[in-house]
């Protein structure tokens, strides 16, 4: 009789444990989509940036991609989420629009 030492496999989500942060982030981002299931996600970068008003601020600043509900692809879009807040800005409209100058002024900095 020959002992053989069996070792379960390593899983593999212990090793790539997601980011709650990130999880929140994708969640309240997707949200703002009339297909929610449909946002995919493309460069995302977690930092301390600074707002207008000179503060840190813990963003996550990226692009998604989404449907709407009739099945029509949105394309890329920019997106800010302030992680403190827990607040989405999806950048969908004019240049002037509050999304855009948010994502202009946090992520382009």
């Amino acid at each position: 009789m020959i002992d053989a030492k069996v070792e379960a496999p390593p899983s593999a989500r212990s090793a790539e444990m997601p980011d709650p942060v990130i999880v929140k982030a994708k969640t309240t981002i997707a949200a703002k989509f009339e297909d929610p299931a449909s946002a995919e996600f493309g460069e995302m970068k977690r930092a301390i940036r600074k707002n207008t008003l000179g503060k840190s601020v813990d963003t996550i600043c990226g692009r998604v991609k989404g449907k709407k509900a009739s099945g029509e692809d949105t394309g890329e879009r920019p997106f800010l989420y302030l992680v403190t807040e827990d607040e989405a800005y999806v950048v969908d409209g004019p240049a002037n629009s509050a999304a855009a100058s948010a994502y202009r002024n946090i992520c382009s900095s």
